[in-house]
């Protein structure tokens, strides 16, 4: 079990410094969090429990039939939609209008990205607010996309998914130990009222406020249950005090309108999540996934952390694999399927790119996972080695050096061997600074980043302190 000194430890390491946040003007801040119109919520949960589902219904604006109606129209594979398993990071838009109605499209039943490119174009030129669902997955073998989902796409906030007729299951504790390490707010939806018995679904509501009580979440539970409490479940989302509970049925449509009236109203957390630099800092921006489009070239979607970019920018590109940057031109820019003339910090975009290396066209085998868009005054360069403060927060046996293990740092994914440790050995809450150097490829990493470290069901996070890029790559890296 996990320890609960270890996710507090980990709630309080991760703790940013607010010195900055107390010097700028409070209301400006306001003001920059009511003027951004995209929520970003990621969806979470054991499988089976109708995430995909959820998305579907909601962005859609349909109720399922229980037989994967919904889910069918979110999933970006055919195998996906063949066994029901989300097994890539699927996203999907809901908007809502000035007067808080959510816009709904003519045809919400389009699959091809086509007709889907228009949805969006329709929906996002309507709407006055927009939330953006993550679908991740919820199977065990796709951990490793999970944790990128919510550790390399920054969303504002969870829905943990819970079958009323499962509970509360070993994947859910998972995602759940994941979003409290991050700190990311997030809120118990309960799915599947419609078929669980009462006396199963009274039991498995009992266990989620269990958990929302216990030491290791230190939270009041809320059941938002009529329109009177979702102030006060807004509210309490936002400051880490409250864990509201939906009850929901896909097929019935209970719960629902209550649950987009909550999304509705919840803010942008853009500003506090201390994750996005200013508009006027320097471009960085962190590639998640790479296209070749048909009569544009190579498309790399991303987020931008930091900046704002324009069409014809100059921009550096890497580490690649041979740990380079190289410079690349943005032709044009699209922001949700929709052609935009800039992108500012916060946003997640696609950007068509070209290569300024002479005969030396961009491919989609130029790319690899970790790879950036930086402004060349950052002089950007890659690291090999970087220390970093960690706490585990669970592990069967001990730490030592020569340990490896896969590192989640934003978009990086990759092992990494500890090479020195503060102490002799680590084990299950302990905390310690940790030397790490990546196996195979240099990364573009700062200080002060947050990683979350796993190998099997072990777990740890920490806050990156220093960088050494100046350590070149070992011959005797593991195979």
């Amino acid at each position: 079990a996990e320890a609960d000194a270890g996710l507090g430890g980990g709630v309080e390491l991760c703790a940013r410094a607010e010195v900055e946040e107390e010097e700028s003007e409070p209301d400006a801040d306001q003001l920059v969090e009511d003027g951004i119109r995209d929520v970003k919520v990621a969806t979470i949960g054991n499988v089976d429990s109708g995430k995909s589902t959820l998305v579907g219904v909601l962005t859609k604006a349909i109720l399922d039939d229980g037989r994967g109606r919904a889910r069918s129209k979110v999933f970006n594979f055919s195998h996906e939609a063949s066994n029901g398993r989300t097994s890539s990071i699927a996203q999907e838009i809901m908007g809502f209008s000035t007067g808080g109605e959510q816009v709904v499209v003519d045809r919400p039943g389009a699959t091809s990205a086509a007709s889907r490119n228009l949805t969006w174009n329709q929906i996002v030129a309507k709407s006055s607010k927009l939330v953006t669902f993550i679908d991740l997955c919820g199977h065990e073998k796709y951990l490793k996309t999970t944790i990128f989902g919510l550790v390399g796409l920054c969303p504002d906030y969870a829905m943990i998914i819970v079958n009323a007729n499962s509970g509360f299951q070993r994947m859910s504790r998972e995602h759940l130990g994941i979003a409290l390490a991050l700190r990311i707010p997030f809120m118990f939806v309960v799915t599947k009222i419609d078929i669980a018995p009462e006396n199963v679904f009274q039991d498995n509501l009992a266990m989620l406020r269990k958990i929302v009580k216990s030491n290791a979440v230190k939270r009041q539970p809320q059941m938002v249950e009529k329109e009177e409490d979702l102030k006060a479940a807004a509210d309490g989302l936002i400051t880490d005090q409250v864990c509201p509970i939906f009850c929901i049925s896909n097929v019935t449509g209970e719960g629902l309108p209550l649950l987009r009236a909550f999304l509705q109203r919840i803010p942008s957390r853009l500003q506090l999540s201390g994750l996005f630099g200013d508009v006027s800092d320097p471009v960085e921006f962190h590639i998640d996934g790479v296209y070749n489009v048909n009569g544009v070239g190579i498309v790399a979607g991303g987020l931008l952390r930091s900046g704002c970019i324009r069409p014809n920018m100059q921009l550096l590109l890497g580490p690649d694999k041979a740990s380079q940057f190289k410079p690349v031109l943005v032709k044009t820019i699209h922001y949700k399927r929709t052609p935009a003339d800039s992108a500012e910090s916060g946003m997640h975009c696609g950007l068509a790119l070209r290569s300024l290396v002479k005969k030396e066209a961009l491919k989609k085998c130029s790319f690899r996972k970790g790879m950036v868009l930086v402004d060349a005054a950052l002089q950007p360069k890659p690291t090999w080695e970087f220390k970093a403060e960690v706490i585990i927060l669970h592990h069967a046996t001990t730490i030592r050096e020569r340990y490896q293990a896969m590192v989640h740092c934003g978009i990086i994914r990759q092992c990494a061997q500890v090479k020195r440790l503060s102490c002799d050995l680590l084990r299950t809450g302990d905390k310690a600074v940790v030397t790490f150097r990546f196996a195979y490829h240099g990364e573009y990493l700062r200080p002060g980043a947050t990683l979350l470290f796993r190998e099997g069901r072990t777990k740890g996070l920490g806050r990156v302190l220093e960088v050494f890029e100046d350590a070149a790559p070992e011959d005797d890296a593991p195979p």
